[in-house]
């Protein structure tokens, strides 16, 4: 059985009202739930959803990246839907009497969703319209939870690298298989990352992260990931 796709209680907008017309005819249980950080909560994923304009304001203000940094330590696996038409975004900014252009704020966005991909390892999608938007979290959450067939499961395996040191790392919530190299070539053996001063300034690992990494490596005791949230 599929868990509820659950709803932010705060989350309000079109675009809510269609994942619940959408998740409904599909058959999902839909729940609203207060949420620690995200939009959409599906079953152990967090989903948040921005338009353009949501986007940069946050971006520019930095809650952005405090809404990454508490989904990476709160989820397994975190996703971030933009939706939006970058001509509509310019066309209202105009007649707001602001100077942009088409290839300005292509630009602003190209950069803000790269930067999102390579600082968090954050997987973005890009939807055209709230639709579009809709469509694709309930599908998400339908592909997330669908049972794996016995050639799908071998088809999905992690591609490994050709160092099982690296390929361990990976397997830690929030460090992918870029990080995992990273650490590797700075500390050089994995008895060396047991010691906090040898993971710092490691770009993309974080002070919870760090210490996750120590405590699976060093307790002697089952490892939880802690959960918190930034404000």
């Amino acid at each position: 059985m599929k868990p509820q796709l659950i709803i932010d209680s705060n989350e309000r907008g079109t675009l809510c009202d269609s994942v619940e017309r959408k998740a409904a005819k599909s058959g999902l249980t839909v729940a609203r739930q207060a949420l620690v950080v995200g939009d959409y909560l599906l079953g152990g994923a967090c989903v948040e959803a921005k338009s353009i304009s949501d986007l940069f304001q946050s971006s520019h203000s930095g809650h952005l990246w405090r809404q990454l940094d508490n989904m990476d330590a709160n989820y397994e696996r975190f996703f971030l839907v933009v939706h939006g038409s970058i001509d509509k975004y310019v066309a209202i900014a105009k007649k707001n009497g602001k100077k942009v252009s088409y290839s300005r704020v292509q630009n602003e966005l190209i950069g803000t969703l790269a930067r999102l991909m390579s600082d968090f390892e954050c997987q973005v999608f890009y939807c055209n319209n709230v639709s579009e938007a809709a469509s694709f979290i309930v599908r998400l959450h339908n592909k997330l939870h669908k049972p794996a067939s016995k050639h799908g499961a071998q088809s999905i395996r992690r591609v490994a690298s050709n160092d099982l040191r690296a390929d361990m790392l990976a397997t830690v919530p929030g460090i992918g298989m870029e990080t995992a190299q990273k650490m590797l070539e700075k500390c050089g053996s994995i008895e060396e990352m047991c010691f906090p001063e040898s993971l710092k300034e490691i770009k993309g690992l974080g002070t919870v992260r760090r210490k996750l990494v120590i405590d699976i490596l060093t307790s002697e005791e089952p490892v939880r990931q802690e959960r918190k949230v930034r404000r």
